[in-house]
């Protein structure tokens, strides 16, 4: 069995009395609780873990959390392997890894076990360059999560996010896009844009159906100006699984340089952040995570 740390979130959406619920379920298991240090930032702790000699750092939080502990280890990915015990509010990346996110105990199992594949990440260069896990979300679904009030997500969970997505819905705001797509460049009136490596953003929406974690792609999601029910009605068909739909414009790429005017609001991995122009890469099979058993691998 591996030498274990856990990494805890202690203000993730679902962490109220996480420590006492973890600490039975680690017995014998080779697991330490990695104790944060005062004034520590998530990836100073990261990086500590993996000076300690620890093989496996298990992030116990949202896909936010687990962000922060990637870009702590950095350089040293390919020495660790990750686990994931899903806690946030959105749980995206968990739901493409097939964690289950209602059952601490399988979650605790899984990240626990022997079961590991190479997953690829989002390599993000604007003013430096880091990873993104999950989703880069511009437009929309960025203003989205920066508005998103702590007090609706401890109360309605996921759904907070459609909550608020519907009432940006009356006052959204148009951006000039242009954006190269590999050998490609185009030049839209948009309200977002999304580069995805999971299937899934805001909670369970499934923005990219067909994307997979080890494809060694990119699913890029461009929302143009529309109107607001037309919109709306496009949401509802991607959320009820109907299809996609023709005014939503979906690409796949390895590389991907986006610029807007004005400049859109961004979310990495569903924490809001500063205005990007940027390059988005896939890193391909950059990290070994713990996955659940519906999760298969690719060859």
């Amino acid at each position: 069995m591996k030498r274990s740390c856990l990494i805890l979130n202690k203000s993730a959406g679902q962490a109220t009395g996480i420590r006492e619920r973890l600490t039975p379920l680690l017995i014998g298991r080779n697991c330490h609780i990695h104790d944060k240090r005062d004034g520590e930032a998530v990836e100073s702790q990261a990086r500590r873990a993996v000076n300690e000699g620890f093989e496996r750092i298990i992030v116990a939080g949202g896909d936010g959390t687990l962000n922060r502990v990637v870009n702590g280890i950095g350089a040293d990915l390919a020495q660790v392997e990750c686990g994931l015990i899903p806690l946030g509010t959105g749980n995206d990346f968990a739901r493409s890894l097939s964690l289950p996110l209602d059952d601490l105990q399988s979650a605790v199992a899984i990240a626990l076990g022997d079961r590991v594949v190479p997953v690829d990440l989002i390599q993000v260069t604007d003013k430096r360059t880091y990873y993104a896990v999950n989703a880069v979300s511009g437009g929309m679904a960025g203003k989205v999560a920066a508005d998103v009030l702590d007090t609706d997500k401890a109360k309605w969970g996921a759904f907070a996010y459609w909550i608020t997505a519907f009432s940006e819905l009356i006052d959204m705001t148009a951006s000039s896009l242009h954006i190269d797509i590999d050998d490609r460049s185009c030049d839209l009136q948009v309200y977002g844009v999304i580069i995805a490596n999971g299937r899934y953003v805001g909670g369970g929406f499934p923005i990219a159906p067909s994307a997979t974690l080890m494809d060694g792609k990119l699913a890029v999601v461009v929302v143009p100006v529309l109107p607001a029910l037309e919109l709306m009605s496009a949401g509802l068909n991607y959320a009820l699984g109907i299809g996609q739909p023709e005014s939503i414009k979906m690409f796949e790429a390895k590389r991907v340089h986006v610029s807007t005017t004005p400049e859109l609001h961004f979310s990495i991995d569903g924490e809001p952040t500063r205005e990007l122009e940027a390059t988005f890469e896939v890193v391909p099979r950059a990290i070994r995570v713990a996955v659940g058993p519906a999760l298969t691998a690719s060859p």
